[in-house]
């Protein structure tokens, strides 16, 4: 189960900052900007991602203070 995500019907889709882009950091903060906040299992599974990659994408994206990934979980900015 995620945390507060919101429905499709009522969240209008932020642009994708221009600093992104790699495809990988694109999917990871499109799903947190659409979804609402994940943990990193909840993303990992909902992706089907490998979590060594996610983690790696998220420290990215963190790191441009793109997403806040504290602990287990993850929003986007």
């Amino acid at each position: 189960m995620s945390l507060g995500r919101t429905t499709a019907s009522t969240h209008t889709p932020t642009p994708i900052p221009s600093e992104i882009e790699a495809p990988t950091a694109k999917l990871v903060y499109m799903t947190l900007d659409a979804d609402g906040p994940h943990t990193i299992d909840e993303l990992s599974d909902r992706l089907n991602m490998q979590k060594l990659v996610l983690l790696e994408t998220l420290r990215t994206l963190e790191s441009k203070g793109i997403v806040d990934a504290n602990g287990e979980c993850c929003t986007a900015n």
